[in-house]
């Protein structure tokens, strides 16, 4: 479903995209208005117009179209990129900064699959992940290929939503450390509450971060 709403708000966003689907928009009000209006007002009874409208083709026909423009666009975003050797070599070279140099395994290693966080959180850990969020900003991270990119963008996402729920919930002392608040460490439920969620976010970026290394190494080149 939110690859579904993805390729929607992919072609609302593009000028003939949105102007298909405001024509259909429109068509599907105007069929409904039509629709509604027969079923009360030509004479017959409510039973028999319903069964009409149903077999006429034209709400079957708005359904089809709309279903068969997501699923063309959809398709084409996803199997529509072709490596050229360049293009290739750039996008692996970046996932292997990534997984290298910015985000390296050890610290996701250790920070998010293995980490306790009913215990203080070092802020020296959360760093890597701020210094990674200006990505956003620098053409340079930019994949050529858009499954990567939209990958990308999720793992940002993840990381986001991360650092800015555990710096919500925590403040750091002396020693670099991010303590838990008090009013969460003395509520038996708010602290498993906040447990659950920060462990499903630390999931969401393991989850993007292996899938941009597993959709890497399946790439290859157009012969």
């Amino acid at each position: 479903m939110r690859c579904l709403f993805d390729v929607v708000k992919k072609i609302w966003n593009d000028p003939v995209g949105s102007a298909v689907i405001a024509s259909i928009i429109y068509s599907v009000l105007t069929s409904i208005c039509a629709w509604i209006k027969s079923l009360f007002f030509n004479g017959k009874t409510f039973s028999a117009n319903l069964r009409e409208t149903i077999e006429f083709p034209v709400f079957w026909g708005i359904g089809i179209l709309l279903l068969a423009i997501l699923a063309f666009k959809y398709f084409k975003i996803k199997r529509g990129f072709k490596y050229d050797e360049v293009s290739y070599k750039q996008d692996k070279e970046l996932v292997e900064q990534i997984v290298t140099k910015d985000l390296p395994q050890s610290l996701v290693n250790d920070c998010f699959r293995i980490y306790d966080f009913g215990e203080p959180f070092f802020m020296d850990k959360l760093k890597p992940l701020m210094n990674f969020e200006w990505t956003k900003r620098n053409s340079q991270y930019e994949f050529n290929n858009p499954i990567l990119e939209k990958i990308k963008d999720n793992l940002l996402s993840s990381i986001t939503s991360f650092k800015d729920y555990i710096l919500a919930n925590t403040t750091e002392n002396e020693y670099g450390r991010l303590i838990i608040s008090d009013v969460i460490r003395r509520d038996d439920n708010r602290f498993l509450t906040y447990k659950k969620k920060i462990h499903r976010l630390a999931d969401d970026i393991c989850k993007y971060y292996d899938e941009l290394m597993r959709t890497m190494r399946a790439q290859r080149m157009a012969k």
